[in-house]
């Protein structure tokens, strides 16, 4: 497995994936989304051979508060029958690392508040700390359910 920067041809598997992780997400503004990620390189892509396998993107904040020096991931997904072979860890891992090595001091992170999520005991397992909740959304938003938001120093 490879993991790499986000091209402009990954974006019909990008959609692909976002929309079997989250089927209720607008495909006009996942591409938008895209776009954007790809043009600024916020976007890590895992691939093995010609296999789209997953991607995390993410925002970069140098003085936004609260998240001053801190990178947000903003899009976190694999493709279903990838799932279960670490490539997700590996995508954050690769992630952390950037991090580290582009002196960004905090990696956040956010996923859906409801009962059941999974995301938010694999989170904890890889070190994160819960940070806040967000009970209310945006009344556009394509989320249902309100936020919970982890964070990770990284030395």
């Amino acid at each position: 497995m490879k993991i790499r920067i986000g091209k402009k041809n990954d974006k019909k598997e990008f959609i692909k994936v976002q929309k079997e992780a989250f089927p209720n997400l607008n495909s006009k503004k996942q591409i938008k989304y895209f776009n954007e990620k790809v043009k600024n390189k916020e976007i890590f892509v895992a691939v093995e051979g010609k296999d789209y396998l997953g991607h995390v993107c993410f925002g970069k904040h140098l003085l936004n508060p609260p998240f001053i020096e801190g990178v947000f991931g903003e899009k976190f997904a694999v493709k279903k029958k990838f799932r279960g072979k670490n490539i997700g860890t590996d995508l954050l891992k690769h992630l952390m690392n950037y991090c580290k090595k582009n002196k960004f001091l905090v990696l956040y992170l956010g996923t859906g508040d409801y009962k059941g999520n999974k995301s938010i005991l694999y989170y904890k397992k890889l070190g994160f700390k819960e940070i806040g909740k967000l009970k209310e959304i945006n009344p556009k938003s394509e989320y249902k359910y309100g936020q919970i938001f982890f964070g990770k120093i990284l030395k």
